[in-house]
């Protein structure tokens, strides 16, 4: 995992010049981690407000729904506000790298970035979550985090392989190569797909821990279990869009250094088209 993390970050300082926009890139990437801690609060007090208690208050009670119902708001709205104003912190950040680039590279700079701030945020959510696991049911959280590192074992193989086969591609179009869409959109979707799948086992047996641990554990909150339950749900889901993102990372990355590491071919780059995606 931390191969993964050093190849995003060295990504970030290079497409983020320290300052200004390099630190809105950071709390960028903060609050959409804090996002899905919000959520998981929300859940909680969701979880207890049904299997509430008969000796709680009303004031108690009511304290809980208005929290709830601020919370769940404010979340969606920081997360709307996230992704729409980062758009303005690329601009700002890639105008400011100075130089002449082509259309189709700076096209690339802009994927990159979007893939770079993605990861960068998802492997923060993911340590935190895992952390926050532990920190609830330490022998179930313990569990999990051996999962994901794991998984993410398995995800770096199949980066490592993507990366190499990217810039395959790139130097085969510098070259004038026909490389047929379904080679180069099949093999990123491929890579993907089962990273997407070897994080999905991980998930159910993460699952099959935790009903273990509440069956034999009867001071196992039934609160804790459902956070838990959803909470490892939403961690998957993350694991499924950082592998994702990966390969989509090493896909911009590859394009995005092709005129500067394959310059000695002296081609004519305007005449490259791909479609981003």
């Amino acid at each position: 995992m931390l191969f993964l993390i050093r190849q995003v970050l060295v990504t970030f300082r290079k497409l983020f010049p320290r300052g200004t926009h390099r630190n809105r890139a950071i709390w960028l990437a903060l609050i959409a981690t804090i996002v899905p801690l919000t959520q998981l609060f929300v859940i909680r007090i969701f979880s207890s407000m049904i299997m509430h208690n008969q000796h709680e208050s009303l004031l108690h009670a009511a304290f809980n729904f208005c929290l709830f119902f601020l919370l769940f708001g404010l979340s969606h709205l920081a997360t709307y506000w996230q992704k729409t104003y980062r758009v303005k912190v690329f601009h700002a950040a890639l105008a400011s790298r100075g130089g002449w680039r082509s259309k189709l590279t700076e096209s690339w700079d802009w994927a990159l970035a979007f893939e770079t701030n993605n990861l960068l945020h998802t492997f923060t959510q993911v340590l935190v979550l895992a952390v926050y696991f532990i920190i609830i049911y330490w022998q179930a959280g313990l569990v999990n985090f051996g999962i994901i590192l794991l998984t993410m074992v398995f995800t770096k193989s199949m980066f490592k392989k993507q990366v190499a086969t990217q810039e395959g591609f790139a130097l085969a179009q510098k070259k004038k190569e026909d490389v047929t869409a379904l080679a180069r959109v099949g093999s990123r979707i491929k890579s993907a797909e089962m990273a997407t799948l070897v994080a999905s086992a991980g998930f159910v047996l993460s699952l099959a821990v935790l009903l273990l641990f509440s069956f034999f554990d009867k001071n196992f909150p039934p609160a804790d279990a459902v956070l838990l339950f959803l909470g490892f749900r939403m961690q998957n889901s993350n694991m499924g869009q950082t592998s994702a993102s990966l390969m989509r990372f090493a896909r911009a990355k590859a394009l995005s250094e092709a005129p500067n590491k394959y310059r000695h071919l002296k081609l004519d780059e305007d005449e490259d088209e791909e479609e981003i995606g």
